[in-house]
């Protein structure tokens, strides 16, 4: 299956990364919530939409990031998914692109992506701003991945949310929830 061009740069990145950070591709931005899937994942939980490709996980809680497969657009987007196994919300359209996913993790990372859920207002802020209990791991990490994939911080806005609720969510395939 060929790579969308952003998730390939990702695995550019990571390659070069481990090398730094001296770990596999796969778990060089484990510290940042962001466990890459090698190779992509077409069905991971029964709440996973049949019909997108998981690219990677947070780690916590079967929380996984996916993108639309076969969706074609005119202007290069590609939403992202976010599925939370334990919650009632099972599945957010959380970016439209790689870039907007890659950007909502600029200050903090992705593992905390899932307190949209749980938690909106608490984690609306959070996202906003570096957090100070990080540790020097992690950072390191973000600051490899801010400069590598020319991120810029554009933390989750519930309305951008919404948005992209309307827009995308229709698309997905998800399966009844089993008995």
């Amino acid at each position: 299956m060929k790579l969308p061009v952003q998730l390939e740069k990702l695995h550019q990145v990571a390659d070069a990364a481990a090398i730094q950070f001296e770990t596999s591709a796969d778990m060089v931005f484990e510290p940042c919530g962001l466990i890459l899937e090698t190779p992509q994942i077409e069905q991971q939980y029964w709440c996973t939409p049949a019909n997108v490709v998981t690219f990677a996980s947070t780690g916590g809680d079967g929380v996984h990031y996916s993108y639309l497969k076969d969706f074609v657009s005119a202007n290069g987007t590609l939403p992202i998914v976010m599925t939370l196994p334990s919650a009632d919300e099972n599945n957010v359209v959380i970016a439209e692109s790689f870039e907007e996913f890659f950007n909502l993790g600029y200050y903090v990372g992705w593992y905390s992506l899932e307190q949209l859920v749980y938690q909106e207002e608490e984690a609306i802020g959070y996202f906003t701003e570096p957090d100070e209990e990080h540790h020097d791991d992690e950072e390191s990490r973000l600051e490899y991945m801010r400069e590598a994939l020319q991120m810029r911080p554009v933390p989750p806005q519930m309305a951008r949310l919404a948005k992209l609720l309307e827009q995308y969510f229709d698309l997905l395939l998800i399966a009844e929830l089993p008995e």
